[in-house]
């Protein structure tokens, strides 16, 4: 009896340990991933018609971590859902959801360019529903009049990041994955739309 509740007592301090670890790394990671973000814009000579004028966004994507096709990928997504319940500032949460929607575009991205195509796109849905529900906060943060300029900019940046990346991959992909991908560009456009009232 004794050496079964040392046991259980030592799992459970070394899942606390885990725990406290992961949250340290993610603050740290957030602060890293929603530094100020510009876009460039390649400028072209007046006249030049054979030259294409190309806007890539700078704006840093976190590394997404481990995969949703490795096996202790729920034990992460329990985590994330843990921080998130944890979070009641909604400035902080919303930066929570924008940080949890870019590694779900990276691990996308990363799926979809592996050839696991279903489960990259499933894995890009679920990042744009995140950028949604960070769009969302935002929102309702500045209807009861918070100072929300930093977050909305942020968000706004970051959808133009999503946006460029899905129409990387769009240009990756053939059938099925081309018009999943048209869907998942259609909701974000949606969520674009919802930044202009920011």
């Amino acid at each position: 009896m004794k050496k079964r509740l040392v046991s259980i007592a030592a799992v459970f301090l070394f899942a606390t340990g885990i725990l406290l670890i992961s949250v340290d790394r993610s603050t740290s990671h957030i602060k890293q991933s929603l530094a100020a973000a510009t876009i460039k814009f390649e400028v072209l000579p007046e006249g030049n018609s054979t030259q294409s004028s190309s806007a890539k966004v700078d704006y840093y994507l976190v590394y997404p971590g481990i995969l949703p096709d490795h096996p202790l990928y729920k034990i992460k997504m329990i985590r994330d859902r843990i921080w998130l319940w944890l979070t009641v500032d909604a400035a902080e949460k919303s930066q929570r959801l924008l940080l949890y929607a870019d590694k779900r575009l990276g691990a996308g991205k990363v799926l979809v360019e592996g050839n696991k195509v279903s489960l990259g796109m499933t894995t890009l849905w679920k990042g744009e529903k995140y950028l949604d529900q960070a769009a969302d906060l935002v929102l309702t943060a500045k209807e009861k009049g918070f100072n929300i300029n930093s977050a909305s900019e942020k968000i706004k940046t970051s959808s133009l990041k999503h946006e460029e990346i899905l129409l990387e991959l769009k240009e990756k992909v053939n059938g099925e994955g081309k018009t999943a991908l048209e869907e998942i560009i259609g909701y974000l456009q949606e969520i674009q739309k919802k930044t202009t009232s920011f």
